[in-house]
């Protein structure tokens, strides 16, 4: 009976996902048809355009980029993180905080932030660094995309801490603390023993990170340049010209679909195997 009872617990978790997974197959199969029954027409027409390319490119460069530094400054900031002991998780208020902020109100700080009129630019020319504001460096709407890569470290550098300093202080409370008696410094445990003992949970986490990245819309519509675009705006693009032009809409998230699919069996892959 209990067993029943749990079951139910998860039946509308169940419902919700297979309606998910109904509709992005169903929008998968749907870029294959052609007018003559299953083709490549679409992904060719896409291949062919001048604008794909480059968006595969640009959205692969701010997706490594960001997921690369988050990464990085998570290890980082690990090490420090771990040297409070468990006053550390007086922090994850901050980090849950930052992981729930919405894209458009990240978006929004950024833009006021780094825009030519915003809190920087204003800055620099009030202490004279700059002649005037335009002459800000553009750090929003440019084709490096820094603005971007900026608003996804504010995301990902949180979840990144948040899904792996649990693992990493069970590891450095036990095997680190016993390197730290034996003689090790801080730095050492932490880069000789804790690290390597919990890397795989990093790992996890970046590939979760750059998979959302990849795919990612509303970052790279709010700050992105007008050229290059990310994969998902181009997506997006099509479907604003019309129904008809929605299987070359589902192409373009056919790619983003396929390359998560790609990036998931890393995850699964670096996933710290739970003992039996």
């Amino acid at each position: 009976m209990k067993k029943k009872i749990s079951y139910l617990w998860i039946l509308p978790q169940l419902i919700l996902s297979t309606i998910f997974l109904l509709g992005v197959s169903y929008g998968f199969l749907k870029s294959f048809l052609g007018e003559k029954g299953l083709s490549l027409e679409h992904y060719q027409e896409i291949m062919h355009r001048g604008d794909t390319i480059p968006s595969i490119f640009y959205t692969l460069r701010l997706s490594l980029l960001s997921s690369f530094l988050s990464l990085a400054l998570a290890i980082l900031f690990s090490f420090f993180l771990l040297q409070m002991g468990e006053k550390w998780k007086r922090l994850e208020g901050f980090f849950r905080i930052a992981i729930m902020m919405p894209h458009s109100l990240v978006a929004l700080f950024f833009l006021f932030l780094l825009s030519s009129n915003g809190f920087l630019a204003r800055l620099f020319y009030s202490f004279s660094w700059i002649s005037s504001q335009t002459d800000f460096p553009a750090l929003v709407y440019d084709e490096k995309g820094i603005g971007i890569i900026l608003s996804y470290l504010w995301k990902e550098l949180p979840f990144v801490l948040f899904f792996s300093l649990p693992l990493a202080y069970q590891v450095d409370e036990k095997a680190g603390e016993a390197a730290r008696c034996l003689g090790a410094n801080p730095f050492q445990a932490f880069w000789k023993i804790t690290l390597p003992l919990s890397i795989r949970q990093y790992l996890a986490a970046f590939f979760i990170i750059f998979s959302f990245s990849f795919g990612a819309f509303d970052l790279p519509y709010l700050l992105g340049a007008t050229s290059p675009k990310a994969l998902s705006v181009l997506s997006y693009q099509e479907l604003q010209r019309g129904f008809l032009q929605r299987p070359v809409a589902l192409a373009y998230n056919g790619i983003i679909l396929l390359f998560s699919l790609f990036l998931s069996y890393f995850y699964f892959k670096f996933l710290p195997k739970k003992k039996t």
